[in-house]
Formats: structure tokens, C-alpha cells, sequence
């Protein structure tokens, strides 16, 4: 059996929400021969998928991929299976990130030594870079040295001038993920272009869905979760986007139970939405509660003040009641 370990790097939090390094993570962990297939494709052909995929402890290359300091840590290493048969590792160097900074071409390499060094084995490299306006894209890294000269080169998908129609085109769901991430990229400061773009892309995937093989249909809840999470509106917009997705999510259930169908994602994919709408409702009420809290307590502060002579300007001026309750609570007592 052939040892192949994928390492899955991230950069270090953002500071914003959501949580795209997370995201994307999360997402490759599901769907990693997916992920392959896209990404990889010659790679892919020589996995055997079959023998399955092991995501291993990080504490595994930790020694030697300790780049944290609030930018880059090792994230993951997944153990594969090549169908030749042989017995070695292929450590596949997976790095999700915006822009890159002025000495990423170098921290590749560095990765890449580090493990060739350690473990004497094969290193396949790619970079996912998320920024959509990021034209310029470091593939490789040179070294001279008076006649001493390295250069090394690494796989690279840039999200930059990525064509959404061939990627709307594809049937892999990671397809659908990059044009994801490109609408957070493109959307990061207009909410209601953000929820026009998010609206018509889970319902294209709500489409074309039924057509799709069984085993296609099953990606439906990993990646729904994950457009969700990345290209989040507001509270307002995600109601009327409910309003707007639910039926769709609806009838596919409704087929996919109408079929026979023993594994149907639309149900896990409805019930996601329908919670989320409950815990939306209780924050609402909570918040309610509060209000109402607040208003009472002015109320009975106003009292007080009146009890001790207080003008209704003052009162005003005090607890924000308006003239008419003021004058109300006055004539109460």
C-alpha cells in the first residue's frame, strides 16, 4: 500500500468574521477527494480513493512547521493511498489564504524542505489564493548564490480573473465554493449586491441538483454550509433569502422522498435553515425582553422623579420618555 500524506496549510485568523480559513478547511475535510479532483486533477488520477483518506494528527510536523507568530500554521496532514502501490509519502502542501505577503514564494519552500528533510519523501505543493484582486501570483522561489542556484516551483489556483461561467459549467462542488469565494471578495462592502449573489447561487445548486448523480447530491449540506457561512448578510436579508430558498429546499425533499430515495440531503439541508430561523426568532425575543426591561425601568424611575417634584422636561431629559407617557405616569399617581 502507497503512503501519501496531504498537508493542509492556513493562514493565521484575519480578525474579521467569518471564519474563511475555517471555512475552507472544514469544506476540504468533507469533500477532500472532491478537492483533489479539482484542484489536482493529475494528481487525482493516481490516488486510489478507494483505500480511503486519513486525515492525521498536525502534532505530526509540528517541530518543523511552527510558522504561527499570527500569520500561518500547519493545519492539517491527510494520509492517501497511490494506486501504484509503493510504499511512500506525498505530502501535499494545501495553503488558503488572501494576499500574499512579500516572502510567501520563500515560506513554500521552506515548508517544502522541511518535510523532504524530515521524512525523505515527495512533496506536491499548491496554493489557493483567495484574493480576487491579487493579479500577480508567486509560483516559485529562486536562490543564487555566487554559482549555488535553487529554484523551486509550486502549483498555484488563483481566484483572480477566474471565469464564472466554465466554473457554473462544472458539476464539482468546489466549482461552485471558488465562485463562492470570489462573491465574498467582490461583495465585502455592499450588503444587498452580496445577498443578490448569494440568493442566485444557492438556487442555481438547488437546480441543477436533481439531475445530479446520487452521489453528487450528497455534497449538498457540506456545501450549502459553507456559502452560508461565507457570504453572510445580515439578519434581514437572510430571512427574505429563506423566504425565497426554503420552497426550493422543500420540493427537493418532497422528490427526493416521492424516489425512494434512502439518503436525502434536502432534508438535513432544510432542517439547518428552519433552525437557524428559530434561533434568529428567540434573539429577537430575548432582545424584546430586554426592551421591554429597559422601558419599564425608566417608567418607574420617572416615578420617582415625580414623587420629588422633577419638571417633565427633566424627566424627559432623564429616563428618554416622550411628553405623553411622562404626562401619563404624572396623572397615574
Amino acid at each position: 500500500m502507497e503512503d501519501n500524506t496531504v498537508v493542509l496549510e492556513r493562514p493565521a485568523n484575519y480578525g474579521t468574521a467569518p471564519d474563511y480559513d475555517g471555512l475552507w478547511k472544514a469544506l476540504i475535510e468533507e469533500l477532500f477527494e472532491e478537492f483533489m479532483q479539482f484542484f489536482a486533477p493529475d494528481l487525482y488520477d493516481e490516488i486510489d480513493f478507494s483505500k480511503g483518506s486519513e486525515f492525521l494528527n498536525k502534532e505530526l510536523l509540528k517541530e518543523f512547521i511552527n510558522e504561527k507568530k499570527g500569520r500561518v500554521e500547519a493545519d492539517q496532514i491527510v494520509k492517501v493511498c497511490l494506486k501504484n502501490g509503493h510504499e511512500r509519502w506525498i505530502l501535499i502542501h494545501i495553503e488558503v489564504q488572501g494576499k500574499t505577503g512579500k516572502g510567501f514564494a520563500k515560506r513554500m519552500f521552506r515548508y517544502f524542505y522541511r518535510i523532504y528533510d524530515k521524512h525523505n519523501q515527495e512533496v506536491y505543493a499548491i496554493a489557493l489564493l483567495t484574493d480576487t484582486e491579487q493579479a500577480i501570483v508567486p509560483n516559485h522561489f529562486h536562490y543564487s548564490f555566487f554559482g549555488t542556484e535553487l529554484d523551486y516551483r509550486y502549483n498555484v489556483y488563483s481566484f483572480h480573473n477566474q471565469s464564472i461561467k466554465k466554473l457554473e459549467a462544472s458539476s464539482n462542488p468546489f466549482s461552485d465554493a471558488v465562485i463562492a469565494g470570489i462573491y465574498a471578495g467582490k461583495t465585502r462592502h455592499d450588503a444587498n449586491r452580496r445577498y443578490a449573489f448569494k440568493r442566485k447561487l444557492m438556487i442555481q445548486i438547488l437546480q441543477s441538483t436533481p439531475t445530479q448523480p446520487e452521489h453528487t447530491r450528497t455534497y449538498l449540506s457540506a456545501l450549502f454550509h459553507f456559502i452560508d457561512n461565507i457570504l453572510q448578510v445580515s439578519n434581514e436579508l437572510e430571512e427574505k433569502l429563506e423566504e425565497d430558498i426554503i420552497p426550493y429546499i422543500r420540493k427537493g425533499a418532497e422528490q427526493q422522498m416521492l424516489a425512494g430515495r434512502k439518503s436525502n440531503p434536502w432534508t438535513k439541508v432544510l432542517a439547518e435553515f428552519e433552525e437557524k430561523g428559530l434561533e434568529r426568532g428567540l434573539e429577537r425575543g430575548i432582545e424584546k425582553g430586554i426592551a421591554k426591561g429597559r422601558e419599564e425601568a425608566a417608567k418607574d424611575f420617572a416615578k420617582e422623579l415625580i414623587r420629588k417634584d422633577f419638571q417633565n422636561e427633566q424627566i424627559m431629559e432623564l429616563t428618554k420618555l416622550d411628553l405623553v407617557e411622562v404626562e401619563k405616569l404624572r396623572e397615574s399617581l
